[in-house]
């Protein structure tokens, strides 16, 4: 396929393919789509597997996904798991955006990276403020304590320094 040819090219993409949300956990085997190509009713499923089907089949490629259009009269999605057992999702007069965030929620595989770095964040000692377990700096031990509650030596203020002429000359470094 040496040419992106057509009126919906985009979905052809590599790019596009990546961007899927949407990775099934690994017990799940086979995913039926059912739905009509007119109403309403199925037009967010319609929607769905036009715009994002291509990407949860690029991202799942141990999954059989089938489409069965036009042999019931509301839509829905079964999956079916390893253990025999299906899982029946009703997708009448959603949108494409909203099954994709319920299969998401139901199906798909938890992000447990994201979940981990949110908790390393808000653990770290050394991060204080309004969100963290420390709300100043002062407060962890071995640290200089507040200018408002205990005033700073004089030779520690920039006041200080500067009306003493003790900041190193220009050009010349501290340290």
């Amino acid at each position: 396929m040496p040419f992106q040819l057509g009126k919906d090219a985009i979905r052809r993409t590599i790019p596009y393919l990546k961007q899927g949300r949407l990775i099934l956990r690994e017990n799940v085997k086979v995913m039926t789509i059912h739905y009509n190509d007119t109403g309403d009713y199925h037009k967010g499923t319609r929607d769905f597997v036009y715009w994002n089907m291509w990407q949860v089949q690029y991202k799942n490629p141990n999954v059989q996904i089938v489409y069965y259009k036009n042999k019931f009269p509301t839509p829905f999605i079964r999956c079916w798991l390893d253990t025999g057992e299906d899982v029946l999702i009703d997708v009448f007069n959603k949108s494409s955006i909203e099954i994709m965030n319920h299969l998401v929620k139901t199906l798909g595989l938890p992000d447990v990276k994201e979940e981990t770095e949110k908790q390393e964040y808000l653990e770290n000692i050394c991060k204080f403020g309004s969100k963290f377990q420390r709300h100043c700096m002062c407060e962890i031990p071995g640290q200089i304590p507040c200018p408002q509650i205990v005033p700073f030596p004089k030779h520690m203020t920039g006041k200080y320094k500067v009306e003493n002429s003790l900041w190193p000359p220009k050009g010349q470094e501290r340290y």
